[in-house]
This record gives C-alpha cells, structure tokens and sequence, in this order.
C-alpha cells in the first residue's frame, strides 16, 4: 500500500541538447567586372547569419548563410569592398521533443584567412561556431501533506523559486535611415547591427518588450574619390511577446540576438540622398522565475501500520535571481602605428563566469577592430585581442550561473601618445545566478497492511525526557500522534527546553 502524497513541482531550465558545432568556410571566387583590381587586401571577415529554425523529426534544423566580406585598396589607393554568400544547413539530433520548448541558437566566427591568388581572384579559408540549444523545464518534484492521509508528518516549510514561463520568439525591426548630417551612402562597406533590451513591461501571459537596434557602418559617399565615412543610428523599436506563465511579480530576464540583418540602399524620390533599409530578425530569449514558500515532508509515520517513507536527497532552488547592469571598461592599445582612425568597433564574447564568496566575476573576451591610415597615409588594418574582467558583489552566495550575457553598449576613443589608443567601452551585462539546497526529504511512504503495530499492555507510560528532544522523536518511537503527547502534556513547543518527565498515553 501506498499513501497518497501531494506533488510540488518546481521547474528547473535545461537544455537538451546543449551542442555546438564548428562549419568550414572554403570559398575560391571571381572579383564581379564592377569590382576593381585587388592592390592590397585589408580585411577578411565572415558574418554568419541564420535564417531559419526547426525542431521536427527528432533533429533540430538550422539553416542559413555565411557572408564573406573583403575589404581591399585599388591601384589608387581606394578603399574597395567585395562580398560572396555561402548559404549553410546543420541538423542536430534530438532524442526527445518536448512539448513545450524554446530554441537558443546563435554563431559565433572563430578564425578566418584569405588570400589573393591573383588580382581577382580570392581563396578563403575560415569556420564559424554554431551554438544550439533546445531549452526545456526540467521539473524538481517535492512532497507535502495530504490532509485525508493517516500519517503522522515531520514537516519543514522552505523558501523556494521556480522557472514559471520560458519562450522565444523570432521578428523583425528596422526602418529607412535618411542620412543628413553626413554625405549620403553610395556603397556600404562594411556594418554591424546589434540588439538591446532598454526596458521591458510585465502582463499576465505577455511581456512588452522595449529595445533598439544599435546600427554602425563605413560607407563611400563617392566612389570615385574614393571618400570614406562612417554613420552610428539608433532604431527604437516595440514588441509585444506571448509567454505563457508570466505574471506582474515575475522576475524576469530577457535576451535578445540578432539572427540575421539586411542593409539595402533604396532611391528617396524626394531627396538626391537614397535611404539606408535596415532590416534584422531577432531571436528574444525569455525566462521568469517566481519566489514562493512550499512544505515539504522530512519525516512520516503511521499510528496503525508499519510504514517506510522513502527518502531522497534533492537539490531545490530557493533562490533564483536576475542581476542586470551596465559598467564602464577602460583600456589603453600599445604599438599601433597610426596617424588617423577611420572607424574603430569593438565585439565581446562572454567566458564562463566563476563564483565567489558573495561575488561573482564575468569574464568576456574583447576584440577591438581599426580602420585608418599610418604615417605615410597608407590605409591600414589591425586588430587587438584581450581578456576583461568585472567583479560583481551579491547579497548572498550562489552555486550555479543559469545563463549569461554581456554586449557592448557605446565605444569612445582617444588617441593618446608613443602610438597608443586609449578605449571606453560601456558594457550590459545579464546574468541568471541559483542558489540551491541540499535536501533529504520524504518522496513516497509504503505501508505493509498485514504488520500491524502491536499496543504497549499499559494505558499510560512515563517518559523522562532530556532537554533539546524533540516532541516529534518521542511520538514515532512510541507510534502515536504528536498531538496526543502534546495535548497530555499542555506543550506549546517543538523541542524540550528543559528536561522533564511526560505522560505518553498509549491507549
């Protein structure tokens, strides 16, 4: 026979499965009859985007492109730019399909080399990482009273948090960019779009999402003279996202990525000036986590049958938190030569945070990106790796980091003495952090029908108690109600505070 327990589920996030797989980029091409010859090349990059995701079949499908940008100088010493689109399909296996699930996929390029075989034809050689994950909620199950059982309950109520809504949706945001402070865009060179979460609004079932899109780019306004420039915009955008379990007390993190982005150039009947399109699909990662206090059974026993509770050690998450902030990174770039900055960009990839007594430190690695001109006037590439760090001081101590994020906000420069170049960098960051507890706790309790419990031949039994005993160790030892002991007894408390005899009635 077994008691009926009622059932605490606590969700939990994981992912299943958590991959990653690395994509060769091997492309030999033409330069197209517009392109001029290649002099001197000074920049190969891949932008890997993806266009679409699909969980079915037991594979997780992504498909999409690489696009191979070349930056290179002419015979005049022009800044020119070439680009070929490698289009991509991956599949990723996955044993089971859950039936409520979110899709965390994004890239991230890890080295590329490229080489002029001659003054028009290119071989690259390069391979960008594709993360894929399929997020799901993992349930921690506990136990508590059930008031119609005939048990006797050790119980413990305990601070608990749970995953209460997880989703992710895919749409798009952009608008035209008229240029009009600086000369119009004849040919996008090179450009960047990135996402931010500048605010958000919590509805039962839907979270408003406030955010923009951060858009850099280096253009030729005229082809022939060979004049480069560079436009930073700002596009604000609105988006009403379903997920189903949020609430107003929700404690919630959203992320969003750029998936993909399309940059065209469109005429403007109205003005000599085209306008700059910009469109990006976004992928917003969404979690929320809810705070509440549950019982849980430590112990249980029956007055009339010989029971086994079954216990279980389980970890529970009493406490899951969201910090988000933005910080301020300075640093100074050595031995680069140069007499003007044309454009400068940086990117951040995190690294694995690491914990600490009430601290935790996030680690991310930075490339920093240089378009100019040396001291002769001869336009120049270089590139700076290195490791930043930012310590961050938590309330309370914590044992697992969930999820994390860290972009950068704004870029400012200096160019400072003996060829250096100092950096601000303001930094988001967005981490998830639990604290969990180790727990033993009662998951079932069994009961023999045919063992009953036999009745000490007395009525009454006198018990000398040690101060610190619990009333609750007494009452099992003699298989009765913790209630009649302490109603005999006029006791209002759990553990003796003193030593004394009580009456254990056992009729």
């Amino acid at each position: 026979m077994e008691f009926t327990l009622n059932k605490i589920p606590l969700g939990t996030l994981c992912a299943q499965p958590d991959t990653v797989s690395e994509q060769p980029v091997d492309i030999d091409f033409t330069l197209p009859d517009y392109c001029p010859d290649i002099e001197k090349i000074l920049k190969c990059k891949i932008t890997p985007k993806i266009y679409n995701r699909a969980l079915s079949g037991g594979q997780l499908t992504v498909d999409g492109a690489t696009v191979v940008t070349i930056l290179y100088t002419d015979a005049s010493g022009g800044l020119r730019v070439c680009e070929q689109t490698v289009p991509y399909s991956v599949a990723f296996p996955v044993k089971d399909t859950p039936e409520c699930y979110a899709l965390d996929t994004y890239t991230k390029p890890e080295y590329v080399n490229c080489r002029a075989l001659s003054q028009r034809r290119l071989t690259v050689h390069g391979a960008f990482s594709l993360y894929a994950r399929v997020l799901q909620s993992c349930p921690v199950e506990l136990c508590s009273p059930c008031e119609e059982s005939a048990l006797e309950y050790n119980t413990s109520e305990i601070p608990a948090s749970s995953l209460s809504a997880f989703c992710s949706e895919q749409f798009t945001a952009g608008d035209g960019i008229k240029v009009t402070n600086k000369p119009s865009v004849a040919v996008v060179l090179d450009s960047s779009v990135r996402a931010d979460v500048t605010g958000f609004k919590l509805i039962p079932d839907k979270l408003m999402l406030n955010g923009e899109l951060a858009v850099h780019m280096l253009y030729l306004s005229a082809p022939d003279s060979g004049s480069v420039e560079t436009l930073d915009y700002t596009i604000p955008f609105t988006e009403v996202i379903d997920c189903r379990g949020l609430t107003e007390e929700s404690e919630v993190c959203p992320v969003l990525s750029v998936l993909s982005y399309e940059i065209r150039l469109k005429n403007d009947i109205m003005s000599e000036s085209p306008i700059v399109d910009v469109e990006a699909r976004l992928n917003a990662l969404v979690t929320a986590y809810s705070r509440k206090n549950v019982t849980v059974i430590l112990d249980a026993y029956s007055t009339e049958l010989a029971v086994v509770p079954e216990l279980s050690q389980i970890k529970v998450p009493f406490n899951t938190s969201v910090l988000s902030d933005t910080f301020i990174h300075k640093d100074t770039l050595d031995d680069l030569e140069l007499g003007e900055i044309i454009d400068i960009r940086a990117d951040v990839v995190p690294l694995t945070p690491s914990l600490g007594e009430k601290s935790i430190t996030l680690g991310a690695r930075m490339s920093v990106q240089i378009l100019g001109r040396n001291a002769d006037g001869e336009l120049v590439y270089l590139e700076r790796s290195k490791e930043i760090s930012r310590e961050i001081i938590t309330e309370q101590d914590f044992e697992n980091v969930e999820s994390c994020s860290v972009s950068v906000v704004s870029l400012s420069y200096r160019m400072g003495e003996n060829n250096t170049v100092e950096i601000r960098l303001e930094l988001r960051y967005c981490v998830t952090v639990c604290e969990t507890r180790q727990l033993s706790a009662v998951t079932a309790v069994t009961a023999d029908e045919s063992a009953k419990l036999t009745r000490k031949p007395c009525a009454l039994i006198l018990y000398y108690a040690d101060e610190g005993e619990r009333i609750w160790d007494i009452a099992k030892f003699y298989n009765i109600s913790v209630s009649s002991v302490a109603r005999e007894n006029e006791l209002a408390e759990d553990v003796l505070s003193a030593p004394r005899m009580l009456l254990i009635p056992t009729a």
